[in-house]
């Protein structure tokens, strides 16, 4: 529990620091429109990628079988819309990552390791339970 209220607070620095690091940079208006920007394109992404490929990677992992390259496909674009809604410079260029296809087959491996450790497992969630 403590480790996980460190990751956030450590993060929320990292995220201000490089917010007010690139608002020196190319100004404080240039970022918020960087921001605004990037969360347009979080919203239009997300409504093509939505909540149903998260059900689609808990009735694999419920079945015991390997989810389609369609199905992380539309997983790993949904944590790319993600990060992308969230205001920040790392978060922006982790959700750029994974929204990029010459770049997405790394969130797709790690996708699909995570997915093989929780069927080894034989956990029933992918992420929370509902």
């Amino acid at each position: 529990m403590i480790a996980a209220y460190l990751v956030l607070t450590l993060g929320t620095a990292i995220e201000i620091f490089s917010l007010t690091w690139l608002g020196t940079q190319i100004s404080v208006l240039n970022t918020i429109s960087l921001i605004m920007f990037t969360l347009l394109l979080g919203v239009i992404n997300g409504r093509s990628y939505g909540e149903e490929w998260y059900d689609k990677m808990q009735w694999h992992l419920k079945s015991g079988t390997l989810p389609s390259d369609e199905v992380l496909n539309g997983a790993v674009m949904n944590v790319g819309s993600k990060l992308l809604l969230t205001p920040g410079l790392v978060t922006d260029v982790l959700g750029f990552l994974i929204i990029f296809p010459k770049t997405r087959f790394i969130a797709k491996s790690i996708a699909l390791s995570l997915f093989k450790r929780k069927m080894s497992r034989r956990e029933q969630w992918f992420f929370f339970p509902n």
